[in-house]
């Protein structure tokens, strides 16, 4: 999904991953942002990777059935980006939920190469309807074992998605 975002300068020019699926910047435990079209997810409790939810309200229940195993979502909100339908939570948990988010690549090793809800993170994460396809998840991490404070993070985040434009396919 091709897009346009204006990042914060704390995070840098460039992407530290650009492909097809996965779209990242990294500057500390704190300064992550990232940005994934699922092409796999691992839901807790099981260690084989499955096709993730296609439709946006699917994968929104698919992230809340993650209470069951531990998965804390909190500060909802229903907004749009560029138009398109967006739910903006916050996600802790006190169990590991690696590949719970989704993997960028089919082929991975295991849910350790992907992206989850981590005990030592708050997330702050938004689900974005595209249309016809799994929908794009973004977020950003605070490590709350660090700093307690979300805030200015989550600030940042929330304006880097009322940034973000979606370009027509090609």
């Amino acid at each position: 999904m091709p897009l346009t975002v204006t990042v914060p300068a704390s995070l840098g020019a460039r992407p530290v991953a650009d492909t097809r699926t996965f779209l990242t910047w990294v500057k500390g435990e704190s300064d992550r942002v990232r940005f994934l079209l699922p092409v796999v997810v691992y839901p807790p409790g099981r260690n084989e990777p499955v096709k993730p939810p296609r439709s946006y309200e699917k994968y929104l229940a698919f992230l809340r059935g993650q209470v069951d195993y531990h998965a804390k979502w909190r500060d909802k909100t229903e907004t749009s980006v560029d138009g398109h339908p967006a739910t903006l939570m916050t996600g802790t948990t006190d169990w590991s939920l690696n590949g719970s988010l989704g993997c960028p690549m089919a082929d991975g090793d295991a849910a350790d190469d992907c992206y989850g809800l981590q005990p030592e993170y708050a997330l702050r994460v938004a689900v974005i309807d595209i249309g016809d396809r799994t929908p794009l998840v973004a977020w950003t991490t605070v490590n709350i074992e660090q700093q307690r404070e979300t805030s200015a993070e989550f600030t940042r985040f929330e304006a880097m998605l009322r940034s973000l434009r979606f370009s027509p396919r090609s």
